[in-house]
């Protein structure tokens, strides 16, 4: 079961970083005429491209240059603009995330940025008819070495739902953290074998636009078929604690 923010916020949070607590669901976040403005402004002849798991994507991510930073800056640069401009006769779910965020952990939040260049603001995914997203984790500390964003602690995940599909697309997330073990069960293309999370206890959340969900990434989890012409479509992004800095820091 997800669990909605109460009064006792500091020990729900403690709990998500520590994994007590599989994920935390925050709900109206935006309106249901919010996300469908947003939507209208998403699903125009926008380019688009694929990312690992095969999703449709609006945006940067590190993900997809672990091994060519260069380029992930660079590309950084021209998507975070891009989407400023997306939104800017809407409003902002970026503003809204970072408000939730700055809220909850009482820090003061903002893209991370290193040797004066930015990381990417977010990432806008589309799942279409058919698509999945295979048993994956996310884990900037172990495989994104070469970044600053790889020594920042407790790393989390915040994803906002715009737009739910007919049915399907469920985020399904495991009571099992990687390992670096595990690597033997990994997919040469993307993810790991659902062996690795055979018979382990799970919570499964639906894509209810408007609503917020923060997660442990290093925690297994998944993405269920969708169904039907209407995509899934949600924005998000990874964030962290600095260890020199009370602050946190977000990135794609």
């Amino acid at each position: 079961m997800s669990i909605l923010i109460s009064p006792h916020k500091n020990s729900q949070i403690h709990n998500l970083i520590s994994g007590k607590t599989p994920v935390i669901e925050i709900p109206d976040v935006l309106s249901k005429s919010e996300c469908v403005l947003l939507c209208d402004e998403i699903s125009k002849d926008y380019s688009t491209s694929s990312g690992p798991g095969l999703t449709t994507k609006i945006g940067t991510s590190l993900s997809s240059h672990i091994y060519d930073k260069a380029n992930y800056f660079s590309n950084a640069q021209n998507s975070n603009q891009f989407i400023q401009n997306l939104f800017s006769h809407t409003i902002s779910p970026i503003d809204k995330m970072h408000k939730i965020l700055e809220h909850l952990f009482q820090k003061k939040i903002s893209t991370a940025t290193e040797y004066d260049m930015k990381y990417s603001d977010c990432l806008i995914r589309i799942h279409k008819n058919g698509d999945s997203v295979h048993v994956h984790r996310d884990n900037c500390n172990f495989e994104m070495s070469e970044y600053l964003v790889s020594e920042y602690r407790n790393q989390l995940s915040a994803i906002l739902y715009l737009q739910s599909p007919q049915s399907g697309g469920e985020l399904t997330i495991y009571d099992k953290q990687w390992c670096k073990d595990d690597e033997c069960q990994r997919n040469p293309d993307f993810g790991y074998s659902s062996d690795v999370v055979d018979d382990v206890e799970h919570v499964t959340i639906r894509p209810i636009p408007g609503n917020l969900v923060l997660l442990n990434p290093n925690y297994y989890h998944k993405i269920g078929s969708i169904c039907g012409p209407k995509p899934r479509i949600s924005i998000g992004f990874f964030f962290a604690e600095s260890s020199s800095e009370n602050n946190l820091y977000c990135w794609s």
